[in-house]
């Protein structure tokens, strides 16, 4: 079967992540034997046009497409627009939204025609195999469908894959690797899945299950070799609690160190879970950066959310950190449950003093969390239910005491400072006055918004072809032809560009229209050079 798999674009987007979830599905689906291909759309401003040529060419009998809330209404959007170009094609939708609200989905968008709730290998799997004998979806699990007549049918949830060894390595040969590389951190891997504890405004509990399914160590760093032997310098650790249980964290850690694998990695952690000693293993198997969810700086709103942690937890752990040599990032979440302008005084205040960058991000009552099934026992007033504000750093929850222009007003002032900062920098820099750290951090900055608009724009697709000429020339006209379309300046795009360049990642072909023309493309196999990350 033909098998077209989607990661839709992203309202909101810092860089360029590989869709893991999909990578999964998409390994186990060509294990059965199905053609795939794997479109990743995460940046993209005309997905349809862009899958357009690929939908005429490939004539995939299958299409899923994965999303969250922030993004569903661009998933249901280019799902709409490929039942109009195909027909006859099965349409279906997974992710964590769908998984909670299957129903009304399927109820208001009647052109998907199912719903792969929870983990989707194995569901999707048998779906694809049904699907190609003409078989009936009622014994598949974890989907909910639309049966002939339009009725929506929901079948027993899948229970979760205990072994997760039985999980074939992502299809990262479906994905432009080149671009992934360029942006340096995009690469990611799973140690585990699932996670015991019960924060009211999480659902991975829900989605992936209370109780830890562990990884092998060895399997786990194989995964994160072969990404180095492709160049990745630096790796994502995606699972939501990689320190949950300090013997297999430290023993993930001896199996980097015991192979000399040399790659930077960062985790999700949570304050209670570290101490010197696991942070010390961390630090010489590479760990790079630890996010911890501290989310209040308020006693009272922590127990309320069932944190389970303490203030007092998070500096000692922020400062074991900071000792290890490991760099900080603090989340926070504002507009809690019993959220007041003293507490919100308190996060805030509380955020500035452990002298760590840190986000402050608003509350978001997903399909499937407590905030949202409790919200009106709780105080919360929920202010749009229209998805397509979900995510987008703006106030949907308010409080009895704290309204969304007091919560605004916390937003504006949190950017201020962040843009000052970043002002700053750039005024040190111009008069040489930066640490060799603040420099890094300068560049990866004006590289990352770099590249962002590169590839979100498709500068290299739309405006790559150029006069042929040696590979010197044929960058410099390179430059000159992207430039008019960047907001940097001519030196700046052209160092970026030839850094590219060197490191394999653009190549030039014969243009199709000319051959007195060339033209630059992202590679489709890059040298194996090393990440930048």
């Amino acid at each position: 079967m033909r098998i077209l798999l989607i990661n839709p674009p992203y309202p909101v987007c810092e860089g360029l992540t590989m869709p893991l979830g999909l990578l999964y599905v998409a390994a186990r689906l060509e294990q059965d034997g199905h053609h795939v291909r794997l479109v990743d759309l995460q940046l993209n401003r005309a997905p349809v046009r862009h899958l357009r040529p690929i939908l005429q060419e490939f004539r995939p009998q299958m299409v899923g497409a994965t999303a969250f809330t922030m993004n569903l209404h661009k998933a249901l959007s280019i799902l709409r627009s490929i039942r109009r170009l195909l027909p006859h094609a099965y349409l279906i939708l997974g992710g964590p939204h769908v998984s909670f609200d299957d129903h009304e989905v399927l109820r208001h968008n009647p052109w998907v025609d199912a719903v792969v709730r929870g983990e989707g290998e194995v569901t999707a799997s048998e779906l694809a195999h049904s699907l190609e004998r003409g078989g009936d979806p009622r014994e598949i699990m974890g989907l909910t469908w639309r049966d002939p007549s339009g009725r929506i049918r929901k079948n027993p949830d899948r229970p979760f894959q205990e072994d997760l060894s039985t999980l074939p390595r992502p299809a990262w040969h479906l994905l432009p690797l080149a671009k992934y590389l360029a942006f340096g951190d995009g690469a990611a891997v799973i140690t585990s899945r699932g996670c015991p504890h019960r924060c009211v405004f999480c659902v991975g509990r829900r989605m992936i299950g209370a109780k830890a399914r562990l990884r092998s160590p060895s399997s786990v760093v194989d995964e994160m070799e072969a990404l180095a032997l492709m160049g990745f310098g630096t790796v994502r650790v995606e699972d939501d609690l990689f320190t949950l249980h300090k013997e297999r964290a430290v023993a993930v850690c001896r199996e980097i160190l015991r192979r000399g694998l040399s790659i930077r990695w960062r985790a999700y952690s949570r304050v209670d879970t570290v101490d010197r000693e696991l942070l010390g293993w961390m630090k010489r198997a590479g760990c790079q950066r630890i996010l911890f969810g501290v989310e209040s700086g308020s006693p009272a709103i922590l127990r309320r959310i069932r944190k389970g942690i303490t203030p007092e937890q998070t500096r000692k752990a922020v400062e074991m950190t900071r000792e290890a040599g490991i760099e900080v990032l603090a989340s926070f979440i504002l507009a809690l449950p019993g959220e007041t302008p003293e507490t919100l005084r308190e996060t805030l205040a509380f955020a500035e003093s452990l002298k760590v960058p840190y986000s402050l991000n608003m509350l978001t009552p997903y399909p499937g969390t407590e905030v949202r099934e409790r919200a009106e026992e709780w105080g919360l007033r929920i202010l749009k239910h229209d998805w397509r504000y979900y995510g987008q750093g703006k106030p949907i929850t308010a409080t009895a005491e704290v309204d969304p222009p007091r919560l605004r007003r916390a937003l504006a002032d949190y950017g201020r400072r962040l843009n000052t900062y970043l002002q700053d920098l750039e005024g040190r820099h111009q008069r040489g006055e930066l640490t060799p750290e603040e420099n890094r951090l300068l560049q990866n900055s004006r590289r990352q918004r770099f590249l962002l608009r590169l590839v979100r724009e498709e500068l290299l697709e739309n405006y790559g072809e150029v006069r042929a000429g040696d590979e010197k020339t044929a960058l410099r006209r390179l430059v000159e032809s992207i430039h008019p379309h960047m907001a940097f300046p001519l030196q700046e795009v052209a160092l970026h560009l030839s850094t590219l360049q060197q490191r394999g990642l653009i190549v030039i072909r014969n243009s199709p229209s000319s051959p007195h023309r060339i033209r630059w493309v992202w590679a489709e196999t890059p040298p194996n050079k090393g990440g930048v990350g």
